[in-house]
């Protein structure tokens, strides 16, 4: 079980905040028992936080990455440390790396890793990671959704990878990644079915290669390649980051003993 640390406790952080009154630790209280929960189904259990958004290689390309994003609420950030704490206490792994998002750490381990990982976020970037062995499970209200690879495919009609071109084209407001403007999701979606890749779908542009039926989004495209391509790259996950992997040191409180 790979979780997206700061997803998971911000989620139960604006779903327990009217209780917070009557108990200040409410929140790190329900996350902690969902934690306890994974212990008996799980053998190997890890949090991962996002190292400093000014240290990472996306920021170093597109100083605006995430630039819309705002400062952690005090009591979410004194959450932060007693779950963390917390989770030391009871053995849990946690990883966090100057350089690299949460998403990365998760897709090096998931990547690598000798067996079924499973990774617990809401975040839909985790999506391109999606293979036989690696699922996601979508915490949504009141229910969880298990997302593999075959509902990926059925539900965005494309494969996991090509999710990161679809983003190129389309973009995405709560990252601050640009897009192509006036590429939206559909039209994004279709282009990549036809063309693959960002990248192909570029060469066919320069070499007036577009089906006869794409030719009218030429003028959108035309002059955003470097654009696109830069969206790409924020988007993708990093799984050559560099991880743990003596897996026992991930197995739930191996290293209290």
């Amino acid at each position: 079980m790979l979780v997206d640390g700061f997803n998971l406790l911000s989620r139960y952080y604006f779903a327990t905040e009217r209780r917070r009154a009557q108990d200040p630790d409410v929140t790190v209280k329900g996350l902690l028992r969902k934690v306890d929960g994974w212990t008996n189904d799980f053998t190997h259990i890890a949090f991962f936080w996002d190292g400093p958004r000014e240290s990472t290689h996306r920021f170093a390309m597109f100083p605006d990455y995430k630039a819309t994003r705002t400062g952690l609420p005090e009591p979410l950030f004194d959450d932060y440390i007693k779950l963390r704490a917390a989770l030391t206490e009871r053995g849990i792994f946690q990883s966090e790396l100057a350089g690299y998002e949460a998403d990365d750490l998760m897709g090096a381990v998931a990547t690598a890793f000798p067996g079924e990982s499973f990774l617990y976020s809401s975040d839909r970037d985790l999506h391109q990671l999606l293979s036989a062995n690696v699922y996601q499970i979508v915490p949504k209200k009141g229910e969880e959704l298990l997302m593999n690879r075959e509902l990926f495919e059925s539900t965005y009609g494309v494969e996991p990878l090509q999710f990161v071109d679809v983003k190129a084209l389309q973009g995405d407001a709560s990252d601050n990644i640009p897009g192509v403007r006036g590429i939206g999701p559909k039209t994004a979606t279709l282009l990549v079915q036809t063309y693959d890749t960002v990248e192909l779908l570029y060469e066919r542009l320069k070499n007036e290669q577009l089906l006869e039926a794409h030719r009218k989004y030429s003028k959108k495209l035309d002059g955003q390649e470097q654009v696109a391509l830069l969206s790409k790259q924020l988007s993708l996950i990093d799984v050559h980051a560099p991880i743990e992997t003596d897996w026992e040191a991930y197995r739930f409180g191996s290293h209290l003993f």
